[in-house]
């Protein structure tokens, strides 16, 4: 325990001045912006409306937080090699400790996002005697809302980080022999990768065990149904696709391990 306890710290001395960067970022970004732009620019657009959509784009830009956070921690430490072969810690704690941390990271950065998200309403209720919603649409439908999108983001984040390593660590087995060949066959790679994806998840019987145990996205049919800005999501996922998706990850995960154990670090 103590190890990872270090080995997050380690992370975190790295990561500290990006998440302060993302910080003053969320709360310029949805706590006043959206102000400003309803008093300058959209007068007639309720401040929330402006709020919930930056935060959209909030969201989908964490989804790919994990796979970036990963990404650039791994290149950081490849520049001392002796991380990886003098460190008691074997390669697969180095770094899932490191996915751990985009996870986590990822995860406070949504619920900070939420927070400012309801700081700023409740401004708007404490001085202008209203929520800033649209009339007869409680606070909680959104936050809901946004609490089952950040959850369905957060775990594409997640299949995206494992794939993200898997062909980092291709591309840095390859450049030992051609840098400029691994770009090319890396390229390749991940482009028939997801042409396969593509049709495994459109081979029937497939699609048809992805497709047990539906999962409901209440809040998500609600605002479907009542509010025509938002996304239009269908508003349930498939417990058999999510379990599926995962089993996938992992052993994507434990090649990827693998190849970093043979070829990378060493």
């Amino acid at each position: 325990m103590s190890r990872w306890k270090g080995l997050l710290w380690k992370e975190w001395i790295q990561a500290r001045l990006g998440m302060a960067f993302l910080v003053l970022a969320a709360v310029l970004s949805i706590g006043v912006v959206p102000f400003l732009l309803q008093r300058y620019a959209f007068h007639e657009v309720p401040v929330m409306n402006i709020a919930f959509i930056i935060m959209g784009f909030w969201v989908l830009a964490l989804s790919y937080m994990p796979v970036v956070s990963l990404l650039v921690s791994l290149q950081a430490d490849m520049k001392r090699p002796d991380i990886w072969l003098h460190s008691p810690a074997p390669s697969y704690v180095l770094v899932g400790v490191k996915a751990v941390f985009a996870v986590l990271m990822t995860v406070a950065s949504m619920l900070f996002l939420f927070t400012v998200l309801a700081l700023a309403n409740g401004m708007i209720h404490l001085f202008g005697g209203g929520s800033g919603l649209p009339e007869g649409m409680p606070l909680g439908w959104f936050m809901g809302f946004f609490a089952e999108v950040g959850t369905v983001s957060l775990f594409l984040g997640i299949m995206q980080m494992v794939l993200g390593f898997l062909f980092w660590t291709i591309y840095q087995w390859l450049k030992k022999f051609t840098k400029i060949g691994a770009v090319i066959l890396t390229g390749m790679l991940v482009g028939g990768t997801f042409y396969v994806f593509q049709k495994v998840a459109r081979w029937g019987p497939y699609e048809k065990l992805a497709g047990y145990g539906e999962i409901p996205l209440t809040y998500t049919e609600r605002l479907n149904r009542v509010n025509d800005w938002s996304l239009d999501f269908t508003g349930t996922i498939a417990a058999s696709g999510v379990g599926l998706a995962a089993i996938e990850a992992i052993l994507l995960a434990m090649l990827a391990i693998y190849i970093f154990n043979r070829k990378v670090a060493r």
